[in-house]
């Protein structure tokens, strides 16, 4: 392993925090502010540039390849192939993002600028989460990827469903932040090392009785903090007001981006540091995989709002995605961390397809509250958006040809080779479950007749929540219609939406067809974290 205490070791960070500094600064400067998804984009894909050379530097130089990649900082970061795939991963997302985001955020009148900014410090806190090799760095990392999140919950600020969005989230957060806080720091006190690999070394050299009670409730608590990330249950019940109310651009990129860092980041905690507790850790994962698949799966059944239903379909898949840490730590650990790192670009390319379905419809609709009614004869109107949609459910059921598939299929596989094959048939179980609301949608598109209007659904705006009145749905109304006033620079197409749906769909398909390159470069990331 080679100490690299330089700048290029973490220039990735770099380059996407001073592009959101840029892209604050070039809010000022310009008045057609399209130009800012142009400057964001293009930081994200240096960045991203930049981490790929990182990784061929690393597959070239022998010393590197099988020395465990760079540390630098103390020991408190490290580059590896791992980190690279998660890096340009975030990279892709985040542009995914801003291509979604640009013609909802102008057609409302909101400002751009911050909104980009935030959203290029959440993604330089998640490349600094799976980069991170002490506890230190990974919960500061933690920190910067959540606290940004809270306020682009509620960017809108003159809807208020989006502010209350926002509120809960924070207060989830800020009790999930704490009690993440609490388990490192009884980690710390175990084990007295905050390094993962001091801490990987400490544990194995404790004695069965010393500190042991100590040790269970700071991987316990570690646990918790790691569910209410994810939404796993019971750690959920923010995820579905939160998604619903939330700008739908950011809840796409809360639904993959979030999610997908969470779980690199947490994964290389788990295997690298505290592996040879998988005792205690693993049978807790357990618990919360079999109660995440079940509930998300079964409250995802009655919903009609869409927004709601794939935020019971994003806490059953982070049901799903445990399954991969399950099986690092009884299998072979590359088996589930390789599955885990397919899946999250899988679930990436489906998720960010279906929301984006969302918001060509909601752009294009003067009334659309995300609702399945309002899905009706949708292939009469927009037939290649409905097919993308139904490539996208088809994908999240996880039936063939989509790459929906072989991300459970490979995750399912680790789990019966670390011998829990009881476990994966209970996911099984429940992705036949999820095939009804999935393909309920499918069926509303192509066999159910378009409503005479649009005032037999929906009211202007999302619909209210349970016990809200009319009159404050009017007011929600009536702050929409101002937002869109205010807007001067709306693009007439939406030529982001369109590309982001057309990429999605393409890979979504292809990935599918072809699925080999991708588990074969999940695997080569994989093969360096075990050595950190």
């Amino acid at each position: 392993m080679e100490i690299n205490n330089s700048l290029t070791l973490i220039a990735p960070g770099i380059i996407v925090a001073l592009t959101a500094v840029l892209v604050l600064a070039v809010d000022l400067l310009v008045t057609k502010k399209a130009v800012l998804a142009w400057v964001a984009a293009a930081g994200l894909v240096a960045a991203a540039a930049v981490a790929v050379g990182q990784g061929l530097a690393l597959a070239r130089d022998a010393a590197l390849a099988n020395g465990g990649g760079q540390v630098g900082y103390a020991g408190m970061v490290a580059l590896d192939r791992y980190a690279v795939y998660c890096i340009v991963l975030f990279a892709v997302i985040g542009v995914l993002t801003v291509m979604l985001a640009d013609s909802y955020m102008a057609r409302r009148g909101a400002a751009r600028g911050e909104f980009y900014g935030l959203l290029l410090f959440v993604i330089a806190g998640m490349i600094g989460l799976v980069m991170s090799t002490d506890v230190v760095s990974f919960f500061v990392s933690f920190e910067l990827m959540s606290l940004p999140t809270y306020i682009l919950a509620g960017y809108l600020r003159r809807q208020s469903r989006s502010g209350e969005a926002a509120l809960k989230y924070f207060v989830v957060g800020a009790f999930s932040s704490a009690i993440l806080a609490f388990g490192l720091a009884l980690l710390y006190g175990a084990t007295g090392q905050t390094n993962y690999a001091a801490i990987a070394a400490s544990l194995a050299g404790l004695a069965p009785t010393e500190s042991h009670g100590l040790l269970v409730v700071a991987l316990i608590l570690i646990v918790v903090g790691f569910g209410f990330k994810v939404s796993a249950v019971p750690f959920h019940s923010w995820a579905p007001d939160v998604y619903e109310g939330a700008p739908t651009p950011v809840t796409a990129f809360m639904s993959v981006g979030i999610k997908a860092a969470a779980f690199a980041g947490f994964a290389k905690f788990f295997v690298t540091a505290v592996d040879t507790e998988w005792g205690t850790w693993g049978n807790a994962l357990i618990v919360l995989s079999i109660l995440t698949m079940i509930v998300g799966n079964v409250l995802a059944l009655p919903q009609r709002n869409l927004k709601r239903m794939l935020a019971y379909s994003s806490i059953a898949h982070a049901g799903y995605l445990t399954l991969g840490l399950i099986a690092a730590g009884r299998s072979e650990a590359d088996v589930g961390l390789s599955a885990i790192l397919f899946y999250l670009v899988a679930y990436a390319l489906m998720n960010l397809g279906a929301f984006g379905v969302l918001i060509w419809v909601r752009d294009r609709r003067s009334a659309f509250s995300y609702t399945l009614d309002e899905m009706s004869g949708l292939s009469k109107r927009m037939p290649w958006t409905s097919l993308a949609m139904a490539l996208f459910m088809v994908s999240l059921t996880g039936i063939p040809p989509a790459i929906g598939f072989w991300g459970k299929f490979y995750l399912f596989a680790g789990v019966v080779q670390g011998r829990y094959t009881w476990l994966a048939i209970v996911a099984v179980i429940m992705s036949a479950v999820s095939a009804f609301y999935y393909l309920r949608v499918v069926w509303y598109m192509f066999f159910r007749e378009a409503p005479e209007s649009a005032a037999e659904v929906s009211a202007v705006g999302d619909l209210p929540p349970a016990g809200r009145g009319s009159d404050q749905v009017v007011a929600d109304a009536a702050a929409q219609s101002v937002m869109v006033a205010e807007d001067a620079d709306a693009p007439a197409r939406q030529t982001g939406v369109g590309a982001v749906l057309a990429l999605t769909a393409a890979g979504t398909l292809l990935l599918g067809l072809v699925p080999q390159p991708l588990l074969d470069l999940a695997q080569w990331a994989v093969g360096l974290i075990l050595t950190v």
